[in-house]
């Protein structure tokens, strides 16, 4: 769940967008050329410029929808970044028990019971269909910590469900 503000010609509106409503957001601001950010929090900020008839002249005037995630990411470290980006090459994580605490099976790995806690504990991740995933807070916290992420790699959420991180 994602706190919405939209910033637009009558001022500004709030509301809330579940992750399906913001991934939608996203794609259709990525369709329409518009400016996508990703924030370290696990969100997003969109911009562009519409044009509005003031006094019988044009006149450009920005335009944005913030996304905060109602949980943020929290700090990545290298622990947690090694977990998710395992995760996510995995394509997807199985749920399971380790002396009856959760895990997360990838591969031949497992995520430890503390490290687990904390990838549910900040909505890091979510079962879906018996399947560990990233959350679409997981995948842009990521993408907006690495270096080498470009627009064009954050542009790969407007195609798919998944996001595919630089090498």
């Amino acid at each position: 769940m994602f706190a919405e503000t939209f910033i637009h010609a009558g001022g500004i509106s709030q509301g809330h967008a579940t992750e399906a409503h913001a991934l939608q957001l996203i794609r259709r601001a990525f369709r329409r050329g518009h400016t996508v950010d990703a924030t370290p929090e696990g969100g997003a900020v969109l911009t562009w410029t519409a044009l509005r008839l003031v006094d019988g002249e044009a006149v450009e005037q920005g335009r944005s929808i913030s996304l905060t995630p109602q949980t943020p990411a929290g700090p990545l470290t290298d622990a947690v970044r090694g977990h998710l980006l395992n995760l996510h090459a995995s394509a997807a994580g199985l749920p399971a028990r380790l002396d009856g605490r959760p895990v997360i099976r990838v591969g031949h790995q497992t995520i430890p019971p503390a490290a687990t806690s904390h990838l549910y504990g900040h909505r890091l991740v979510t079962e879906e269909g018996g399947r560990v995933r990233l959350t679409l807070t997981a995948r842009l916290a990521l993408l907006s910590v690495l270096t080498t992420a470009t627009p064009g790699d954050l542009a790969v959420i407007a195609e798919t469900d998944g996001v595919e991180f630089p090498a």
